[in-house]
């Protein structure tokens, strides 16, 4: 009895996502969207496939107006992981924009803390270095004072 209910429960959601796939199609302003075996969602964000490579860094050198070819080239991909990444931006790019500004914020907040952290040891360190220069003087100073009597 359960495994006949289950069975007609995996039909079902079968033909929903069939219909839903096909509303989607319907819907789609351009080409229609191939499988999309290149991106994919780690812990570290959206990722090429077998990389550790960030659609986000690509998303940098496109905005930083290299060429398609150059970026291709530059990251070592294939033709086809380069379509399937434009491919995704373009076809989630309301939700791709949002993460993409969420991750710039991340990475300013980030900027800013390690410039702020850096001034600060840079601070002491420029301190340590005076207290240095200071105390070797006085030694030149107390030895040439005793060499010379």
């Amino acid at each position: 009895m359960l495994e006949e209910e289950s069975r007609r429960l995996q039909k079902e959601l079968a033909a929903l996502r069939s219909d839903k796939l096909i509303q989607a199609l319907m819907n789609t302003d351009g080409p229609i969207p191939r499988e999309n075996r290149t991106v994919i969602r780690t812990e570290n964000g959206l990722t090429v496939n077998g990389t550790r490579l960030t659609v986000y860094l690509i998303m940098d050198a496109l905005q930083g107006k290299d060429s398609l070819k150059n970026i291709r080239d530059m990251y070592e991909l294939t033709d086809e992981e380069m379509l399937d990444i434009l491919d995704y931006i373009h076809l989630n790019k309301e939700d791709f924009e949002k993460e993409y500004q969420r991750i710039l914020d991340i990475a300013e907040e980030n900027r800013k803390y390690w410039d702020e952290r850096s001034r600060k040891l840079m601070s002491a360190t420029y301190e340590q270095r005076e207290a240095t220069i200071a105390r070797l003087r006085e030694l030149q100073a107390q030895y040439r004072a005793e060499h010379k009597a």
